[in-house]
């Protein structure tokens, strides 16, 4: 054999010796993760686990093959968007990864994160529960600031033999979920195969389910199984609604936020993973903004109301700041009770009050909407700091400095929880003729001069103008509408002031025919209905068709709901079946 094929088949052998390791690796490593069922994909801090479950996190096994000695490994766990949360201790951050092994002696190019407090201090980063071939290593992982991963070093035996499996769980991690969609995935690598580590199956999997909006819907309306308000007993759903003279012609109303996935909304404890001990974990939390509230208008929030529906049963909500005034438009509702497992439908309800003075003598409507909250544009502290090895500068690193944790202002809405409404009546006269000999007689009262008392219930007196709207019927179908308004020179009939007005206390009387004359309406004939819209509130008319002979027929004339709060299209507000005449 020449010397140059001996040499050739050394270097055979060395080539295999070298691969040896890599091709019988003697601890294989898998992962698990624990999942969280869903979250908010506005959410700066989502929990990559199972939400409320001590020690939930991802389990990392070690699976014996063979003994053999172990070398030092990292192993690297890569998150589907930015880690927003820090470990606890120190060293506990690097930039890019490990630069050399052996953390307690050379560093290995990890270094201190500001701020050394860690974020949340209450459920920090961390490895728990380690065993057999874990139990002796260093339990320090460290966040990768540059490639959104979490790494840990796993043990050398320092040339003895292992002969263990093992495991542990890494735990507290959190992502910044804005922006991401669906299920979100982790994966797992080592930075080298030759040190008898070997990455198995399962080696990716998924943390959170899917994300989904905090709040899918805001309505007005009642939770499942409510008749009626809970908060104001006989109220039925809807807004409250103001006259612009300031009477209140509804003081309640209600609306209803939806949970937009099962475990979207939680209390504090759930919002972590280490047990009743929550630090500075918040609930997730709803901020109500409150649009176009007048000075001198208060709405006044009562207790959240579940209803009696068994998705409602574990839901417990406390609200800050029940008072909304133009000054004070939010209101925090902090969660302290939840299913994670239910849809849950959440009822707010509220009484409005009306100062003397109040500014409400222009039709308006104030509205709401909601957002999750605490909200922050950003998860991650924009300035920076020189506290990277060989004071490398850093930024973006975590805080908590809007709180924890916070989201992206994404508002729901808005809904009119209170109107505004011109202090005026809608009348209707269904049926009116003028037809010789027949003629109409119209009578309208101002009735809100009474012998009650604003003390005890009774009307604030005022006075107002009249308009009629009259639509003719004709031969073939129906007519030209046409319109009169009362005036100081359109003053038709008795009964009217000089300025047109119909005082408080005050009747008019007019014939239809005198208004079609008013009208300028030259036929003198008229079949059809008309509307009365009095600029005052509690008018009341009726109206006779008479021969002025031998013939009369007197009806009450309709009175409506206002249409601004009670739209006609609706059948239960059509102008038959919501009198109140």
């Amino acid at each position: 054999m020449t010397l140059k094929s001996r040499l050739a088949g050394l270097v055979a052998i060395l080539v295999i010796l070298a691969m040896a390791p890599s091709a019988f690796a003697q601890v294989q490593i898998t992962i698990i993760p624990d999942v969280d069922p869903g979250d908010i994909n506005t959410n700066h801090n989502a929990l990559a686990a199972a939400p409320g479950t001590n020690g939930s996190g991802v389990l990392v096994v070690g699976s014996l093959i063979a003994s053999s000695p172990l070398t030092a490994t990292v192993l690297r766990i890569n998150y589907p968007g930015p880690i927003t949360s820090l470990p606890s201790g120190s060293p506990n951050c690097t930039i890019g990864g490990f630069t050399t092994l052996n953390v307690g002696n050379g560093n290995g190019g990890a270094f201190t994160c500001p701020p050394t407090t860690g974020v949340p201090t209450a459920d920090p980063i961390r490895i728990v529960g380690a065993s057999g071939v874990f139990a002796s290593m260093n339990l320090q992982p460290l966040l990768n600031t540059t490639n959104q991963r979490i790494e840990i070093q796993l043990p050398g035996t320092a040339g003895a033999t292992n002969t263990s499996s093992g495991s542990f769980r890494l735990v507290g991690v959190r992502i910044d979920a804005n922006g991401l969609s669906g299920a979100q995935t982790i994966s797992a690598s080592l930075n080298t195969t030759v040190n008898d580590y070997l990455l198995g199956s399962p080696s990716t999997g998924t943390v959170i389910n899917t994300l989904n909006p905090g709040i899918a819907t805001m309505a007005i309306g009642l939770a499942p199984g409510n008749s009626t308000i809970q908060n104001n007993t006989g109220f039925a759903a809807g807004t409250a609604t103001i006259f612009t003279n300031r009477n209140i012609a509804r003081s309640a109303g209600s609306f209803i936020l939806t949970e937009g996935c099962a475990s979207c909304w939680r209390s504090k404890t759930q919002n972590g993973n280490n047990g009743a001990s929550v630090g500075d974990l918040n609930s997730t939390q709803i901020r109500l903004t409150f649009n176009n509230v007048p000075a001198g208008v208060t709405i006044n929030l009562g207790p959240v109301a579940t209803g009696n529906a068994s998705t409602n049963s574990s839901l417990v909500a406390v609200i800050g700041n029940s008072s909304i005034t133009t000054a004070a438009n939010t209101a925090i509702i902090d969660i302290t009770g939840t299913s994670l497992t239910a849809i849950e439908t959440m009822e707010i309800d509220y009484t409005v009050t009306v100062a003397a003075t109040a500014a409400v003598t222009t039709p308006a409507a104030i509205t709401a909407t909601a957002t999750m909250y605490p909200v922050a544009s950003t998860a991650f502290d924009t300035t920076s700091s020189a506290n990277g090895p060989g004071g490398a500068t850093l930024s973006g690193l975590p805080t908590t400095a809007n709180g924890y944790p916070t989201f992206t202002d994404v508002e729901v809405g808005p809904v009119t929880v209170v109107n505004i409404v011109p202090a005026n009546t809608t009348l209707l006269m269904p049926y009116a003729l003028v037809l010789a000999p027949f003629d109409t007689g119209l009578a309208i009262a101002n009735t809100t001069a009474d012998p009650f008392g604003a003390g005890s219930g009774g009307a604030t007196p005022a006075s107002g103008t009249v308009t009629l709207n009259f639509f003719p019927s004709s031969a073939t179908g129906a007519g030209t509408p046409f319109t009169l308004t009362t005036s100081s020179t359109v003053r038709p009939g008795t009964g009217l002031s000089s300025d047109g007005t119909l005082a408080a206390g005050a009747t008019w009387t007019v014939l239809l025919s005198q208004l079609l004359t008013a009208a300028g309406q030259t036929t003198g004939t008229f079949q059809g209905y008309v509307f009365i819209q009095t600029n005052f509130l509690n008018a009341h008319g009726t109206a006779t068709i008479s021969d002025f002979r031998t013939y009369s027929l007197t009806a009450n004339v309709l009175v409506l709901p206002p249409p601004a709060t009670s739209p006609r299209s609706g059948s239960s507000s059509s102008a038959v079946e919501a009198l109140n005449n």
